[in-house]
């Protein structure tokens, strides 16, 4: 799956302030040919959850797996404001999500086109462990729009 053979993936909690992908499937299928020219292998699971403040709030976990071609978009995001995090699991703290990634990145992708959808700025970057926690959840009908909470690209 998605996962490298120590049971790490990537992750990227997207914030939406714009959330047309998450029920109408021209914007869903113009991100989705967004997201390909840059990555391979994804899935995008869609929430919309609330908050302590009483406020919704709409994003997607993007799920990658730990290769070199997922590192230019990901110094992307995180030169347009994205924090990397260091989640636990089961209370060990998970690798930085840069340390796990090899190589170097000549050129960033332009992640404009993105910014009418998504704040950067309140976005994040982790690694998770595969686990079959983390399976049931992706499993889990988290949102009920009309449209698949998730999205998948390339995954066997």
């Amino acid at each position: 799956m998605l996962a490298d053979e120590r049971g790490y993936l990537l992750q990227a909690t997207l914030t939406f302030v714009n959330t047309r992908p998450f029920y109408d499937p021209t914007a869903r299928a113009a991100l989705k040919a967004f997201l390909v020219r840059f990555l391979h292998v994804f899935v995008v699971k869609f929430e919309v959850a609330w908050q302590a403040s009483g406020f919704l709030l709409p994003h997607a976990h993007l799920l990658l797996p730990i290769s070199s071609q997922a590192l230019p978009f990901l110094k992307a995001l995180r030169e347009k404001g994205a924090k990397p995090k260091r989640p636990r699991y089961r209370r060990k703290l998970l690798p930085p999500p840069f340390a796990l990634l090899r190589g170097k990145v000549q050129e960033l992708p332009d992640l404009s086109p993105l910014e009418p959808l998504i704040d950067f700025r309140s976005s994040t970057i982790a690694t998770l462990a595969m686990s079959r926690d983390l399976a049931r959840y992706l499993a889990k009908q988290t949102y009920a729009g009309m449209l698949s909470p998730v999205l998948v690209h390339n995954l066997r």
